[in-house]
């Protein structure tokens, strides 16, 4: 499981490493929240350039060189190049000890996933799969987006095909934190119910927990951190002595850290997380919490996304592009069988019992969830067969 933070990214340094489609999203998901960002890539989409040329951003027209990650504190990799997005990671996480680095679609070069989100207002929905479905979190997303009437981060930059200038909106940055063998230190007095809280989702996630007081923590401890909980910054600056490089959480002044938790609804690998954008959003948050909780929880979602996750590496090798990879998920999803004619992918999409709780469609999502596994693993081996290879890219 993945550890969901909310990011204070504002004038934070960032970098982006690609300037394609995807490394768009990423852009404009950082700016919104108040993110100083720069793109390094010999070419760039249409939205990106605008950007630059407006001073949005700034764009550095050429190949990655090395240093280039040095002084960020937030680091993306977006490129098609597998030797590129991997002398990202290794320079920046590795070399520079910078904690936030991810690279799209390969999860073992990751310290965080992103998070496919939706916002009005009042609230901001964020929901993981701890990166091991894609499709999935999109397509709740999707849902999210039609019942609460709220607005997608993906549509901004482009009003009517044009592109436009990207506003900050002061919203944090949800991110999902790769924890597992990380260092990740609680410095508290006493464990009240949130530091309890925090140290059960620390686990959760597989982290390397030290818990301490203040004066018993090491300074050398500190230094290796991932990730650091204490109620407030005197409590971290005593016990430290000197600025390090691990993102904090403070409970008492959250605005102070570089991140804090939301609420949570989870199912295993499915974690959903809601957080106020107001105090007028507050309660509108806590009946969301309830609604989301009697939807997902132990409804079957963590299962399927968990079945998924275990034929990534299969599918990955199978499929050498991203595009193709997503396009295989699609049809692997929709895919349902009928008595008659077999396996066939209706012209409309699963409804994985978001529309229908009750759905008995014949489908991967349904046999995954009623336990039929063996049905389940023999249609996706049938199709991994059927389209792999180059059939895949020509579809």
């Amino acid at each position: 499981m993945f550890y969901p933070v909310h990011v204070n990214l504002q004038n934070w340094k960032c970098l982006v490493v690609g300037g394609g489609t995807v490394a768009e999203r990423k852009v404009v998901a950082m700016l919104i929240s108040g993110g100083d960002v720069t793109v390094i890539s010999p070419d760039a989409t249409e939205l990106l350039t605008y950007l630059a040329q407006s001073g949005t951003i700034r764009w550095h027209k050429r190949q990655l060189k090395a240093s280039d990650t040095h002084g960020y504190f937030l680091v993306c990799a977006a490129t098609d190049f597998t030797d590129i997005n991997t002398a990202v990671f290794e320079e920046a996480y590795e070399e520079h000890k910078i904690r936030l680095v991810n690279v799209v679609d390969v999860i073992p070069q990751c310290t965080f996933a992103a998070a496919s989100v939706v916002t009005d207002g009042e609230l901001m929905l964020s929901i993981s799969t701890s990166g091991k479905s894609p499709a999935t979190s999109r397509r709740i997303r999707e849902y999210f987006e039609e019942v609460l009437h709220t607005s997608s981060l993906y549509t901004l930059g482009y009003e009517d095909g044009v592109p436009v200038t990207i506003e900050n909106q002061g919203l944090p940055y949800p991110v999902y934190l790769l924890l597992e063998g990380r260092l990740c230190i609680v410095l508290c007095e006493e464990r009240t119910p949130e530091i309890k809280r925090r140290i059960s989702l620390l686990d959760q996630c597989g982290a390397s927990v030290l818990c301490s007081t203040p004066d018993e923590m090491k300074p050398q401890h500190l230094e290796d951190a991932f990730l650091v909980i204490a109620d407030n910054p005197a409590v971290v600056n005593t016990s430290c002595g000197s600025d390090t490089a691990f993102i904090r959480e403070y409970l008492e002044e959250p605005s102070v850290g570089t991140h804090f938790t939301p609420d949570l609804v989870i199912d295993d690998n499915l974690i959903i997380s809601v957080s106020a954008r107001s105090s007028a959003g507050i309660g509108k948050v806590e009946r969301l919490l309830k609604r989301l909780s009697n939807q997902f929880e132990n409804n079957g979602y963590g299962a399927f996304i968990e079945f998924l996750g275990t034929r990534r590496s299969e599918i990955l090798k199978a499929f050498p592009t991203p595009k193709k990879r997503a396009n295989f998920f699609e049809v692997l999803i929709d895919t349902v069988e009928d008595s008659i004619s077999g396996l066939q992918t209706p012209p409309t999409t699963c409804c994985l019992g978001l529309t229908n709780p009750k759905c008995s469609a014949e489908c991967l999502f349904n046999w995954v969830r009623h336990g039929n596994l063996e049905r389940a693993d023999t249609v996706t081996r049938n199709l991994l067969e059927l389209h792999s290879g180059d059939r895949m890219g020509a579809q």
